[in-house]
């Protein structure tokens, strides 16, 4: 009984060599070729180099390029959340900018209910003549609006000039600081309405005297409208910030600096100029 097993077991041993031996010699390939088959390979495998290299370099590139497309798609994705994002800033900031404006031209509005005037115009500034200052500019509203020539222009920060020339839509305003500017002002703090004259220097700041000689300017004092000429009374002008007394002239000089900034101005409220003449008259 044993040796049949052992038998069984050299014989199924014996087998198992012998199919490796013919799985190996298959899987090995013949050891000669024809000459046949030596020239067709010969001719086919630089063929067979070019297009596998060739493969492998369009792969190469490609893949870069559709890398850079994808970025390309990435990058114009977050420009144009970028540019949504700039927009939403830009409203916010306007928003912000147009609440200051309404809170500057509360004063204003204050004065005008003060004076009993119901005929004001406010107005957004849409042009300026070439230069650092405002001392020229347009505004959108005119003759149609009830504005006129010669129409009183503030701010909440106090007065800013006159309107010189108007159409039916627009109009165009010459500031305080223009050098052809003269306003009759008084010293807000001076119980006796000490009357002087302010005129426009070319820059931020004005100059001008009292023409009582008796009268001593003080440093910080503010200046508003004597109601003189063709303002309204009790507008504030500015803050004088320096007296210069000279011997050879009798009338002491005064540097303003004005209330309102001339560097910026968006919206304006305008007094027609008729509005004074019923102001005075009531």
């Amino acid at each position: 009984m044993g040796n049949i097993f052992k038998s069984k077991v050299m014989i199924v041993t014996i087998v198992t060599i012998i199919l490796l031996i013919i799985i190996g010699i298959t899987f090995g390939g013949r050891d000669n070729i024809t000459s046949g088959e030596n020239l067709a390979g010969n001719i086919l495998t630089p063929i067979q180099k070019f297009f596998y290299l060739g493969s492998d370099f369009i792969s190469d590139f490609i893949h870069p390029v559709a890398n850079v497309w994808k970025l390309d798609g990435q990058n114009k994705k977050l420009r144009e959340e970028n540019i949504k994002l700039q927009n939403q800033i830009i409203k916010l900031k306007l928003k912000v900018q147009e609440i200051d404006d309404l809170e500057n031209l509360y004063n204003a509005l204050n004065y005008a209910k003060e004076k009993n005037i119901e005929n004001y115009v406010t107005c957004n500034v849409i042009a300026k003549d070439p230069g650092n200052w405002f001392n020229l500019f347009t505004i959108d509203a005119g003759l149609k609006d009830g504005i006129t020539k010669n129409s009183t222009v503030m701010n909440g920060d106090g007065l800013i000039g006159l309107v010189y020339e108007v159409g039916d839509t627009w109009a165009k305003v010459i500031t305080i600081i223009d050098n052809r500017s003269r306003v009759s002002f008084e010293i807000l703090s001076d119980t006796n309405s000490n009357i002087g004259l302010i005129n426009g220097s070319g820059d931020k700041n004005l100059k001008g005297y009292l023409f009582d000689t008796e009268t001593k300017a003080e440093i910080g004092d503010y200046i508003v409208t004597s109601g003189l000429g063709l303002h309204p009374k009790g507008i504030i002008i500015g803050k004088i910030k320096d007296v210069i007394v000279k011997e050879d002239e009798l009338l002491e000089n005064i540097i303003v600096e004005p209330n309102v900034n001339f560097k910026k101005l968006d919206r304006v409220f305008v007094i027609p100029n008729n509005s004074k003449k019923e102001n005075s008259e009531n």
